[in-house]
């Protein structure tokens, strides 16, 4: 009877004390929502603004090959720009896993539209993106794809899975870095994880070539993917972890579910650490 009755009220207890959590988080949520808002459509008009007084710029230096470096470097000062005009502030921890003799991969979780900007501000040496063939469709930024100086990959379909992974040979051949987000998309569930797809390690394994795992700890909650109405956003610490490379050498085909569950353990252990997901 009385481990009856103490079961009871520790039950109401934590009822009510999820209740209130559950209070306070939507109050939280009612205040900041107006500010989140605000700050989220400043964002976007730093981003297209800056876009549009550089895009001379920018169509001069993508119309040729040769010009790509120049544009590259243009791309660094517009995300460092668009940076400090938003009250973004970059916190890298592991600057010195960074290698500059050798082409590699660069592999991270995709939290945030922040992301593409930080990968600009961390690598001085040139690098090459991929992204989904959607891509092109987006006004005015479609050109950083169109113009060939990054590579869309169009993941429906075979052919163009084909062309892309030819494409991303040619790159590393050539001794650049290749940024490939295994995650595909921006996920909706950050800081978790989403699936990561085989294509990085396999192209990786097949190359021959080491993995530098990141991972951004803080863009989701800098820009969260929820629409303008929903979601976390706000100026503050884009916290960014830079893992030691990971070696390819000697693996096969065979080994590539393996490295894909190594390279995500890698990349989710500070989001495990700092939000126990």
């Amino acid at each position: 009877m009385v481990l009856s009755l103490l079961a009871k009220y520790i039950i109401l207890g934590f009822n009510y004390h999820c209740f209130f959590v559950i209070r306070k988080l939507s109050m939280m949520s009612i205040i900041l929502g107006p500010f989140r808002f605000i700050y989220k459509i400043y964002f976007l008009t730093c981003f297209v603004l800056i876009l549009i007084i550089l895009y001379p710029v920018f169509r001069f230096f993508l119309s040729k090959k040769e010009r790509f470096p120049s544009a590259f470097r243009m791309m660094k000062f517009y995300a460092k720009l668009l940076m400090l005009c938003t009250g973004i502030v970059l916190k890298i921890k592991g600057r010195e896993n960074i290698v500059t003799d050798q082409p590699f991969l660069i592999c991270s979780n995709h939290s945030s539209f922040l992301d593409i900007p930080c990968f600009y501000s961390i690598f001085d040496k040139y690098f090459v993106f991929t992204g989904k063939k959607e891509i092109e469709n987006w006004p005015l930024f479609h050109i950083f794809y169109t113009s060939g100086m990054n590579i869309l990959v169009d993941r429906h379909n075979k052919i163009g899975l084909i062309k892309g992974f030819k494409r991303m040979i040619d790159v590393i051949d050539q001794g650049y870095p290749l940024v490939v987000l295994p995650e595909g998309t921006i996920s909706k569930v950050a800081p978790r994880l989403t699936e990561f797809k085989t294509g990085s390690v396999s192209l990786a394994i097949h190359k021959q070539i080491p993995i530098l795992p990141i991972t951004f700890t803080t863009n989701w909650i800098r820009l969260q993917r929820k629409g303008f109405f929903k979601g976390k956003a706000g100026p503050g610490i884009a916290e960014v972890f830079i893992h030691p490379l990971i070696s390819t050498n000697g693996l096969t085909k065979k080994d590539a579910d393996a490295l894909l569950l190594k390279l995500r353990g890698i990349i989710n252990s500070p989001l495990h650490q700092k939000y126990g997901v």
